[in-house]
């Protein structure tokens, strides 16, 4: 079985982006360098439309296969390292508090799911 569906299987090697939580995603970030999340925004932001528009083509069965959810995990990577890219030049919020302190409630009952 391939990690992401077919028409994105160049995006491959970052499958290890595709993290479910908001924390998992923000302690990749974290824990990633600067070039790290640059590369990996370079690749997955092109095809962006194109994500989102095979995901919303999708059928909320096919939504929830594996390879899918996967897809849609790797675009929520790419919103969490965006400010990284685009304001701070830094994986950390520059002059923030300490995102640590944060802790998205992964359990709310209004949350998407997965």
């Amino acid at each position: 079985m391939t990690a992401l569906p077919g028409k994105f299987s160049a995006l491959e090697p970052l499958a290890s982006w595709a993290l479910k939580t908001e924390t998992e995603r923000n302690r990749n970030r974290l824990a990633s360098t600067q070039s790290e999340i640059i590369a990996f925004t370079r690749a997955v932001l092109p095809l962006a439309s194109d994500i989102t528009a095979y995901l919303d083509a999708l059928s909320p069965e096919e939504q929830a296969q594996e390879e899918n959810e996967r897809l849609m995990c790797l675009l929520l990577a790419l919103a969490e390292v965006a400010p990284s890219v685009e304001a701070y030049q830094n994986p950390a919020v520059v002059d923030g508090y300490d995102s640590f302190r944060f802790r998205a409630q992964e359990d709310f009952k209004l949350r998407p799911k997965l």
